[in-house]
């Protein structure tokens, strides 16, 4: 593939990423895109087929630079020690996607805020592609650090984890500003709150071991 074919492509991903971050992919449309872009709505057809296309590729890519470094932190576990460090490494990058102010994480937590409060026709297809395998490797995280083989209890500690999280990739911008105490800076409040979270995890959570 030639070097103006790939900036061309990249060129539309990277509109449509921005477009449907701020539109959603109901409201979202090629010619805004393309617009965007600064491309012809027959380029876009050319290189993606559909607006439905380009949605997966726009969500394909972005996962390719989010979920995936997520998911390869369960085999960094060795010990007690390394487990710790692979949870708060889980959490500090789940708020720094969920509560970003910059892209690409901005555009991930927008869309993500957009899939569940106004879910789009390729939603089934996002969950079983992305966001579960996803959620199944932080239950394998969970999972070590977990006394009895508990498959509510796991639910219920996934649950509480996330949503101390996602609550910031709200559609709304600013709305994670109103939980920030007057007088303290977005990045030192996100860095107490990681910390805050996994305080709570290891004061009654430890690490039982490799799964067998």
């Amino acid at each position: 593939m030639d070097s103006a074919r790939i900036s061309t492509q990249k060129k539309i991903l990277t509109a449509a990423t921005q477009i449907f971050a701020e539109h959603g992919y109901r409201d979202a449309t090629t010619r805004m895109i393309c617009a965007k872009a600064k491309v012809n709505v027959a380029l876009v057809n050319y290189y993606f087929r559909s607006k439905a296309e380009l949605y997966k590729a726009v969500v394909a890519e972005l996962f390719e630079n989010t979920g995936k470094p997520l998911m390869s932190l369960p085999d960094t576990v060795k010990d007690a020690a390394s487990w710790q460090a692979a949870m708060r490494a889980w959490v500090a990058r789940s708020l720094e996607i969920c509560a970003a102010r910059k892209p690409p994480e901005l555009w991930v937590a927008r869309l993500m805020g957009l899939e569940e409060c106004v879910p789009s026709d390729l939603t089934q297809d996002i969950e079983e592609k992305f966001a579960k395998p996803v959620r199944r490797c932080f239950l394998r995280l969970l999972r070590m650090g977990v006394k009895e083989d508990d498959p509510v209890a796991l639910a219920l500690w996934a649950s509480e984890i996330q949503a101390q999280c996602v609550i910031y990739a709200l559609t709304k911008q600013g709305w994670g500003a109103r939980f920030c105490p007057p007088g303290v800076c977005h990045e030192a409040w996100i860095k107490r709150l990681e910390t805050h979270i996994c305080e709570g995890i290891f004061q009654r959570l430890s690490f039982q071991g490799l799964p067998a």
